[in-house]
C-alpha cells in the first residue's frame, strides 16, 4: 500500500493536504496502513525460519523487475548463522517463490547446528546482503527489513553483542522483525531490544499466528513515508501505535493574499493529487496540533493552520483530490469549535484551526 501524503502549509495558518483517494468505505475515516501481501515494495533478508515460507509465498512478484514492469516487487535474502554467518542466498538470487522456496528449505539443515549462536554476525552478513544487492538492482527507493529469528541472544557486553549493529541499522532506516524462539523470558526480552519498535514477535509453537502476525508486520513496514515526511499515527507519542496510510508535511506561505489559496495550490502541486487534509476524529486533531507544536510553534504561538474544509454553495465541504467530489461536512461528526462557529467569512472560503482563548483545545474559524 502506498501512502497517502498530507501537506501542511504554514503561513500565519497553516494547512495539511493528501494526494490519495481513500480506500476506506466510509469517507469519514482515515485508511489503516495494512493493505494487500501481495503487492509489497520491500528488499527483505531473512535469518531463516521454514514459517516464511507460509507469509512470502503470497507475494505475486519475487525477484527485482525492470522499468517498464510493475515496481510493485520483492526481493528476498536468506542468511542462516551459528558461530558464523551463512549467505544462503544474495537478495537478488531468486527470481521467483519457486526458487526462494528450494534456498529456505536447504538452508534449514544450517540452522542451529551448534550450541553457539551470534546475531550479530547474522546481522553484519544481512546488512551487506541488503548493500551488496541494491548496488547490483538499484532498488534504492525500496524499504529495507531484516526478519531474525533468534533463540538465544549471545555476546552481550562483548564485541559480538548485536545491540549496537542493530541500532545502527535501524537509524539507517531498517526495519528489523524479530521473533524470539524461547520461552525464556530474559532471552526473549534481550531479542526484543534488537526490533524496530512494535516489530518483535514470539514463537508460541502456533504456526497460523505467528503467519497472521509476520504478514501484518511486513504489511506495516511497507507503509511508510519519504524522507521529510511523517507518517499519521493513531497517539502521536507512541512510535508503535496504529499507523495511518497517510503523509504530513509542512512548507511556510508568504500570508496575506497568498493566505488559503495559496495553500490549495501549493498541496495540488508539490505531490499528485495533494489536497488540504480533513480533520474527522479526535485522534487526526490531536497529531494535526502535535505536529504543529513540534515543528512550527518556535514561529506560530498560539498553534494556526489551514484544514481543508470551505463553504461552497451554501454548505460545508472538505477537500479532496482532484476529480473526486468534495466531502460535505458531517454535522454528527468530530469537532471541537469554539462557541458560534464554524461561520464563514466575507470570502465564503477561508477556514483555519486556532486555538480559542476560552479553551485551548478549541478551534474558530477565520
Amino acid at each position: 500500500m502506498r501512502a497517502i501524503f498530507l501537506l501542511l502549509a504554514v503561513s500565519i495558518f497553516g494547512a495539511f493536504c493528501s494526494p490519495i483517494p481513500s480506500i476506506s468505505d466510509d469517507v469519514y475515516s482515515d485508511p489503516i496502513c495494512p493493505g494487500n501481501i501481495k503487492n509489497l515494495w520491500l528488499d527483505v533478508v531473512v535469518v531463516v525460519r521454514n514459517t516464511l515460507t507460509q507469509v512470502l509465498g503470497s507475494i505475486s512478484t519475487i525477484g527485482p523487475v525492470k522499468y517498464p514492469a510493475d515496481p510493485r516487487s520483492t526481493c528476498v535474502g536468506v542468511v542462516t548463522y551459528d558461530d558464523n554467518a551463512t549467505t544462503q542466498s544474495q537478495l537478488d538470487a531468486s527470481k521467483s517463490f519457486s526458487d526462494l522456496y528450494n534456498v529456505i528449505q536447504s538452508s534449514l539443515t544450517a540452522v542451529d547446528s551448534t550450541n553457539t549462536s551470534y546475531l550479530s554476525l547474522a546481522l553484519l552478513a544481512a546488512e551487506k546482503a541488503l548493500k551488496d544487492g541494491r548496488n547490483r538492482t538499484y532498488r534504492f527507493n525500496y524499504k529495507k527489513v531484516i526478519i531474525a529469528f533468534a533463540a538465544d541472544y549471545q555476546g552481550q557486553g562483548t564485541a559480538l553483542d548485536a545491540m549496537p549493529i542493530a541500532n545502527r541499522l535501524k537509524d539507517n532506516a531498517v526495519t528489523i522483525i524479530t521473533v524470539a524462539c524461547t520461552s525464556n523470558s530474559d532471552k526473549q526480552a534481550a531479542i526484543q531490544g534488537i526490533a524496530s519498535p512494535g516489530f518483535d514477535l514470539v514463537d508460541e509453537m502456533d504456526t497460523p499466528k505467528l503467519v497472521k502476525q509476520l504478514t501484518n508486520a511486513l504489511l506495516s513496514a511497507n507503509c511508510f513515508c519519504p524522507e521529510e515526511w511523517i507518517q499519521y499515527r493513531s497517539d502521536p507519542n507512541n512510535s508503535t501505535s496504529t499507523q495511518y496510510g497517510i503523509c504530513v508535511r509542512g512548507y511556510k506561505a508568504t500570508g496575506g493574499s497568498y493566505g488559503y489559496q495559496h495553500a490549495i495550490d501549493y498541496c495540488a502541486s508539490a505531490v499528485p493529487g495533494a489536497y488540504l487534509a480533513n480533520e474527522f476524529s479526535l485522534n487526526k486533531h490531536a497529531f494535526m496540533i502535535k505536529y504543529m507544536e513540534t515543528t512550527w510553534a518556535w514561529e506560530f504561538s498560539p498553534v494556526e493552520y489551514f484544514i481543508g474544509l470551505s463553504y461552497q454553495h451554501n454548505q460545508w465541504v472538505w477537500e479532496q483530490t482532484t476529480g473526486q467530489a468534495r466531502i460535505p461536512l458531517d454535522p454528527n461528526g468530530f469537532s471541537m469549535w469554539a462557541p458560534g462557529y464554524p461561520q464563514k467569512n466575507s470570502t465564503d472560503q477561508v477556514i483555519a484551526i486556532q486555538q480559542w482563548s476560552g479553551h485551548p483545545k478549541q478551534e474558530v474559524i477565520e
